[in-house]
This record gives structure tokens, sequence and C-alpha cells, in this order.
């Protein structure tokens, strides 16, 4: 997996290579899942502040988010809360881009009329505070 082997070369431990992948799956997933179509690109970066990282984007050409923000947050979609029952039907808990936004280190937004990208960070050496920062893309 193209992930696996650019965090390795990247210098990123195991279990965060493993990190790494659970959000290339979850972004992937919801390019399937709402996008008409869509791509995932994987990049290493050299940052001055916090050294070396990875950047991953997934765009797509699907709707855009009404409340970003909302769909952040564990247990909400882009409208809010989600039902319960609506969850197990659903096949998932809710949380995907919670998971995301708690497993990197950076996250940005671009929105426009042609669909969306989703720009994550995640550095080696993870900055202090641990809780991800969003950043304008």
């Amino acid at each position: 997996m193209a992930i696996e082997a650019l965090g390795a070369q990247l210098g990123f431990r195991r279990a965060d290579r493993q990190e790494l992948t659970i959000v290339v799956c979850e972004l992937t997933t919801n390019i399937v899942k709402y996008g008409v179509r869509g791509s995932v690109e994987l990049d290493g970066l050299e940052d001055a502040t916090h050294g070396v990282g990875m950047l991953i984007v997934a765009r797509d050409e699907g709707p855009p988010f009404r409340n970003f923000g909302m769909a952040l947050q564990d247990g909400c979609d882009d409208h809010g809360p989600i039902d319960p029952a609506y969850l197990l039907k659903r096949g998932g808990l809710g949380i995907g881009l919670g998971a995301v936004c708690r497993l990197t280190d950076s996250l940005g937004i671009e929105q426009g009329p042609n669909g969306k990208a989703i720009r994550v960070v995640r550095y080696v050496r993870r900055p202090r505070p641990r809780r991800p920062s969003r950043i304008p893309f």
C-alpha cells in the first residue's frame, strides 16, 4: 500500500503508519459514499517548524459540505446530530471525519463549484498540543 511505503520512507513508526492508513481509508470511503469521483494524493513535506511530515489531499466532485465544522463532530454529519437508528442502517458510527481530525496535525478544506478538497498533514514528530488544528487550505 502506498501510504505504508511513503510513511516508512519518511520515518513514521509502524503505529503512526497504521493511523495514517485509517485517515486515508476514511477519506477514500467518503469519496466513494458521497462524491461523484475523486482522488487521494500523498506526498512528503518538510516544515521549518515541525520537521518531516506527510500531506494527504482528498479531492472529489461531490456536493459541498453544508457545515464542515459540524461534520467534524462525532455522531454528526454536515446537517447536525445523526439519529442513532440511522447510524445502524448506514453501517457507520458517524466519527469518520472526527477521527481524521484527531489522527492528524492540521486539517483544511477548500470548496468550490466543482467539488471539494480536504487537506491533512501529519508530522513524524507531532507538535504539542496533540489536538489537531483546522487551518485554511
